[in-house]
C-alpha cells in the first residue's frame, strides 16, 4: 500500500512519522508523497516530495491510499468541510494506527483515522472518520467519538463519555466519565471537564468553564 498525505508540517509530520514506524514492519508500504496547496510540485517535505494540490488526488493511482490529518482549533468546521469537499470515497482512505498504539479488539476505528504512539483505545469505542489522536491520547471504555474528531498529546477520555464531531481537545485535556464534548467545540490544553460541553463553546481551565465561542 502507497500512502499520500494531505497537508504537511504539523498533522502530516506525525502521520508522516507513524506511517514510517509501520512500514519497517509492513512489506511493500510507501510513502506516495504529499498532497499541498501551498508548495509547488516536487518540493522537498518530511521524507518525501509534493506531488502537486489536494485537487490532484484524482490524478493518483487506485492503489494509493490518502490521510488528512488537517485538524486546528477553532478552524475545525471549514477543515472538516474541506476533507469532505474532496470528494475521496471512503475505500481510498486509509487508516493509520501507530506499532505502539493500543486499540481494544472490540473498538472500532473508522477511515482516515491517524492513532499515534503510545495511544490507548479502549474496549467497545466507537472512533468516526478522520479522528486525530496524537501521541499518548487515552480513549476510555464505551466511549463514542464523532467525525474528525482531534485528540491531543496526552488527552484522557473517560469512560461513557461522547465527543461530538469536530471536537477539538487540546493537549493534557481531560473529560470526566459520561461527559458530552459539543460538535465543533473547542477544550483548552489541561483543562479538566466535569459536565457537558454545548455545541461551539471554548471551554478552559480546572474546572472547565465557558470562555468563548469557536
Amino acid at each position: 500500500m502507497r500512502i499520500a498525505i494531505f497537508g504537511g508540517k504539523g498533522g502530516g509530520e506525525i502521520a508522516a512519522h507513524s506511517f514510517a514506524r509501520l512500514a519497517e514492519a509492513w512489506p511493500g508500504a510507501a510513502l506516495a508523497g504529499y498532497l499541498n496547496d501551498q508548495l509547488a510540485p516536487g518540493t522537498a517535505l518530511l521524507g518525501g516530495t509534493v506531488l502537486g494540490a489536494f485537487s490532484t488526488w484524482t490524478e493518483l493511482p487506485h492503489d494509493v491510499r490518502f490521510l488528512a490529518p488537517l485538524h486546528k482549533a477553532k478552524e475545525m468546521p471549514e477543515r472538516h468541510a474541506r476533507v469532505r469537499g474532496l470528494g475521496l470515497p471512503d475505500e481510498r482512505w486509509a487508516t493509520l494506527i501507530d506499532p505502539a498504539a493500543i486499540v481494544a479488539p472490540t473498538a472500532s476505528i473508522g477511515a482516515g483515522s491517524v492513532l499515534g504512539p503510545l495511544v490507548v483505545v479502549g474496549p467497545s469505542c466507537v472512533l468516526g472518520h478522520h479522528v486525530a489522536c496524537w501521541a499518548a491520547a487515552q480513549v476510555g471504555h464505551d466511549v463514542t467519538v464523532g467525525d474528525f474528531v482531534f485528540l491531543g498529546r496526552g488527552s484522557i477520555v473517560s469512560g461513557y463519555c461522547s465527543i461530538a464531531s469536530g471536537a477539538y481537545l487540546g493537549s493534557g485535556a481531560v473529560v470526566r466519565e459520561r461527559c458530552r464534548v459539543g460538535e465543533y467545540a473547542v477544550v483548552g490544553a489541561g483543562a479538566v471537564v466535569i459536565a457537558d460541553v454545548p455545541d461551539g463553546a471554548i471551554v478552559a481551565g480546572n474546572p472547565a468553564r465557558v470562555i468563548g465561542e469557536g
